[in-house]
């Protein structure tokens, strides 16, 4: 989960008109101080408060307002909240289940309502609202979710840097090597191979355990949209490509370009203590974090060290979901729904938004003469030391202030040249979908509890498939897994998926 907190990397740029100053001295008064509480269902955020960080000094400068966070301690947590009714003024999270029991009348406010009494300026799309209403049970919605754009709008927009699992090298190295051209699997063997004997020492390669998909383009399997042999959407263990690309894992394993130790990690210092130390050529994470910061933290120990992402491969594929991510709600012991509501109005027009993730304007980031966004000083600063979380303690994801071009652009804009081609490439060849994330059995239902079983079945599987001695051993552990998924309801959930899926997608008009 804590490629979210790379946001704190990105720039903010929505849709949404900017208010007037006029405009905004109205929505909200910065000289009559108010507190909210907002409890943010994330145990991984590297912070525990936003004080100390500039975006609360903005939004408390601009509109009189202090957030109180409350971080989730576990799981568990906001489950026993909403039990009890005892709830903060806001909440954010990301958990379907929890989602749904707060899409309640008794519990929260439905949005519209507050809209329409409040700031009835606020036009939200209806592909939207449908979205955010998907989980309520009276046809209303209570969220407003974070990183959404309809898909007619990703694809007109230019400048977005995808975060899709990718490949991240040592460009210094690769060079050395004769900038060997990387389009086929046999290509990526053959890269392991010149690495491997050219530098003995060196560890070919390491793949993050969150991030492990990035393998999936050597075989054209796409992580984000399974499908069977007839193109229904499936669990990922009957897609043809999710086999084949645990088999190329294996491969990698067993001609000793992914060590063993490498399956025992559970963290992202474990994947990149290597790296960093300069021991390791490659490794996977996702595609929208910084090169500069990689090239920057290798540096250290190999000065002349570089690190850039490897092009996409000829059989690259990916669907990119846009149902939104996480969601914020009002509840409905909120000290103040007014107030409330139009700050998450004031938070998502375009300068405030970017604001809430980058610090002030003229100070820590500015247009360009084009229109673009550019980061000043104190920003670059403060991303040079690796301070960003703790400058800056970004407030926009967690107030859904943001939206997928928002986070996108960001990352567009804080890679590198070489980086931003290949940024270009991925929209043209991605598929952008609305439906995805709704397609998935509705928690407490005996189909996600076999979803998630299945799920859990998998990453079981995971470590067996991929060190198997051989490819005779690999298809008998896979053929034991797909029986045991079968045992659990593969047949059932698959179902579901495929029709779900398609139905969704005639609802909202997606893909």
């Amino acid at each position: 989960m804590k490629r979210f907190l790379s946001t704190l990397l990105c720039l903010m740029l929505l849709l949404t008109p900017v208010l007037s100053l006029a405009e905004e001295e109205k929505l909200l008064d910065p000289n009559d101080p108010h507190t909210f509480q907002l409890y943010v269902d994330w145990t991984w955020m590297d912070y525990d408060t936003f004080e100390g960080g500039i975006c609360q000094d903005f939004l408390r400068e601009k509109t009189g307002i202090t957030i109180d966070m409350i971080k989730a301690t576990d799981s568990e947590s906001l489950n026993l909240m909403i039990s009890s009714g005892e709830l903060p003024d806001l909440i954010a999270c990301s958990s379907s289940s929890k989602i749904a029991k707060l899409s309640d009348s008794e519990l929260c406010y439905p949005l519209q309502e507050l809209i329409d009494k409040y700031v009835p300026q606020w036009q939200i799309p209806d592909v939207e609202k449908k979205i955010n209403a998907y989980f309520a049970e009276d046809g209303q919605y209570y969220m407003l979710k974070n990183e959404f754009n309809t898909a007619e709008e990703i694809k007109n927009a230019k400048n977005l840097g995808t975060n899709f699992g990718q490949f991240h090298i040592r460009n210094d190295i690769y060079t050395a090597l004769g900038s060997p051209k990387v389009q086929t699997k046999e290509d990526f063997f053959a890269l392991m191979a010149a690495v491997k004997e050219k530098y003995p020492d060196m560890q070919p390669l390491v793949f993050n355990p969150r991030e492990y998909n990035a393998f999936g383009s050597l075989v054209g399997y796409d992580t984000v949209r399974p499908m069977d042999e007839n193109g229904n959407l499936v669990m990922s263990i009957s897609d043809p490509n999710y086999r084949a690309m645990l088999l190329s894992m294996n491969e990698l394993y067993r001609a000793g370009y992914i060590d063993k130790e490498n399956f025992s990690y559970n963290s992202d210092d474990q994947t990149f203590q290597k790296f960093y130390a300069g021991n390791v050529f490659m490794v996977t994470h996702y595609a929208g974090n910084d090169e500069q910061t990689f090239t920057a933290k290798v540096r250290a120990a190999v000065p002349d060290a570089e690190v850039v992402q490897l092009p996409l491969l000829e059989k690259w594929k990916y669907s990119i979901p846009v149902s939104g991510w996480a969601a914020m709600f009002i509840s409905k012991k909120c000290s103040d729904p007014e107030r409330a509501i139009k700050m998450l109005y004031w938070a998502k027009q375009t300068d405030n938004s970017i604001s809430l993730t980058y610090g002030y304007k003229g100070t820590d980031w500015d247009y360009d003469a084009d229109g673009n966004i550019v980061m000043l000083e104190r920003y670059n600063k403060s991303n040079e030391n690796g301070s960003i979380a703790t400058d800056y303690k970004d407030m926009a994801f967690s107030l859904s202030a943001n939206n997928y071009i928002t986070i996108y652009k960001g990352y567009y804009a804080a890679a590198t040249p070489a980086t931003r081609v290949i940024q270009d490439e991925v929209i043209k060849r991605a598929t952008i979908t609305n439906a995805i994330d709704l397609a998935y059995p509705k928690a407490n239902t005996d189909l996600r509890i076999a979803y998630d079983d299945i799920n859990s079945l998998s990453s079981e599987y995971f470590s067996k498939l991929c060190m198997a001695e051989n490819e005779e051993s690999f298809d008998a552990i896979y053929e034991e897994m797909l029986a045991e998924a079968e045992k659990i309801g593969l047949s059932d959930v698959n179902s579901y998926l495929t029709k779900t899926y398609k139905d969704v997608c005639a609802l909202l008009g997606s893909e």
